[in-house]
């Protein structure tokens, strides 16, 4: 348990590092977007975010140039992935994408990106 004090800290991890945030104009975490920031002098990260659907995860590591972002969207929850800045995508796991304005919108599912350092 997090004393009040220390909240924002910890909602920096999931919400920066993680990029997991619901979309203001949606129910509680019926629609996520997922926007890691990747900081530098920072290699990897593990976050998570329980939400009333179950838990969002996002894991990305990076090597030198190489982003790898793994993703698991629980059911019942639609997330938009936009893709990092800086970064392009190189491939994904072969898991069905639907791309949108803003980057790629995935049901639930686990999924792998590789993406490349501009």
């Amino acid at each position: 348990h997090i004393h009040n004090c220390y909240n924002s800290i910890g909602s920096w991890f999931y919400q920066a590092i993680g990029g997991i945030r619901p979309i203001e104009d949606e129910p509680s975490y019926r629609k996520i977007i997922i926007e890691p920031q990747i900081p530098e002098g920072i290699t990897w990260a593990k976050v998570y975010k329980e939400t009333p659907f179950g838990k969002v995860s996002v894991d990305w590591a990076l090597e030198e140039k190489l982003l790898n972002l793994e993703i698991t969207i629980p059911p019942g929850v639609e997330a938009e992935i936009a893709v990092p800045s800086g970064y392009k995508i190189r491939e994904n796991n072969d898991n069905p994408l639907q791309e949108s304005h803003d980057g790629l919108t995935l049901a639930h599912g686990t999924y792998e990106f590789f993406f490349n350092k501009e």
